[in-house]
């Protein structure tokens, strides 16, 4: 049951983190270099601003989707260790 318990916390991790990713990256589209994360970024340039979020989305998205497929794992171990238990 470790890696069923290391599973969930690695997948809600992964979850969280990838949607603050997408979100983050959205936010400096909308904004572009007037975004909170431009000041915090070297983005000075409104190239830089697409190419940054861009990846954001892009990374943040997998990141989501491996995260919401560990989870998907992780619950079917869970149920399988429970059948195999009665």
């Amino acid at each position: 049951m470790f890696f069923t318990k290391a599973g969930t916390v690695v997948a809600w991790i992964a979850t969280v983190l990838g949607f603050v990713a997408v979100v983050t990256g959205y936010e400096v589209t909308i904004r572009g270099t007037g975004s909170l994360f431009a000041d915090m970024l070297p983005i000075d340039t409104d190239r830089k601003a697409y190419l940054q979020a861009k990846t954001f989305v892009g990374q943040g998205a997998v990141m989501l989707a491996c995260g919401i497929a560990l989870g998907i794992l992780t619950e079917i171990s869970r149920s399988v260790s429970r059948t195999r238990a009665e």
